[in-house]
């Protein structure tokens, strides 16, 4: 079977509405698949209702971004109980808004003329740098998005404003009290090997985390089986995901698990650990 469970949308910084992905997915074969916008779950009905027309099973999702200075984000699939999440996510969006002023303003401050308006109509509704980093390439304050982030908008550069974030114990908290799966999203991605120890992945797991995604772009073949055999160790599931974002990235739906060896019986026992239900 051919699956995808880490895809963004217009909902948050992707790039193709929720049915437009679906569609893409179709055409490529694809039978199930995750939405999993940032602080978001507004795209996931119709990412399901054209599942339903097109054949795709579309499974609910939200990826949350936690953990104060050194940023990890928290994936949560299948959550049973979204009135739980709504307030919080709520929240989450209103503090990404509060920060994309400061940013727009501080880009300003620079001598760029950036207006908030331009940056805010590109999200559906929940922005991010992604969204900043698009209007500076169309302006051609630089070539690409990695070089937005990268000279502005990363941690340390000129226009980064830091925002109020819950710990990742929350995070998973959370996500686990809405009748969710919670699952930590790329662990490799900008972090040290020593971040993450099987320690800190156990730690969580008391707090309710039930997976670990291993397979991602982020991620060297030695680290995606690393992952593996820590989660396995520990009674964890397995995940993998492309991380798409459509045009704003250069991955494509499905990308990232060349090296999953074992996909099909990990995926099995994820489906095994949601409702029956869900995305049908």
């Amino acid at each position: 079977m051919k699956f995808d469970l880490h895809l963004h949308t217009t909902a948050s910084d992707g790039t193709d509405t929720p049915s437009a992905l679906v569609s893409l997915a179709a055409e490529k074969g694809f039978e199930l698949l995750a939405i999993t916008d940032h602080d978001t779950m507004s795209g996931v009905r119709e990412a399901q209702e054209a599942g339903k027309r097109l054949g795709v099973r579309v499974i609910s999702g939200v990826e949350i971004s936690a953990g104060g200075d050194t940023e990890v984000h928290v994936l949560g699939y299948a959550v049973q109980k979204p009135e739980m999440l709504v307030q919080m996510l709520e929240k989450m969006r209103n503090q990404r808004s509060q920060r994309m002023r400061q940013m727009v303003m501080k880009l300003n401050d620079l001598g760029i003329p950036i207006h908030l308006g331009r940056v805010t109509g590109l999200a559906k509704e929940s922005v991010g740098r992604s969204h900043l980093a698009r209007v500076l390439v169309e302006d051609g304050i630089v070539r690409d998005v990695r070089e937005a982030f990268n000279r502005y908008l990363a941690p340390g550069r000129p226009a980064y404003v830091e925002r109020e974030k819950l710990t990742v114990s929350q995070a998973v908290r959370l996500i686990a009290s809405a009748g969710g799966l919670p699952v930590i999203a790329h662990p490799g991605q900008n972090h040290g090997d020593a971040f993450w120890m099987k320690d800190r992945f156990a730690e969580l797991k008391e707090a309710g985390l039930k997976g670990i995604e291993a397979y991602h772009m982020a991620h060297s073949q030695q680290q995606a089986i690393a992952f593996a055999r820590t989660a396995k160790d520990l009674g964890l599931l397995v995940t993998g995901g492309s991380d798409y974002h459509g045009t704003i990235k250069n991955v494509a739906i499905g990308d990232g698990m060349q090296y999953w060896k074992t996909k099909e019986a990990d995926l099995e026992r994820f489906l095994k650990a949601i409702p029956e239900s869900e995305g049908l």
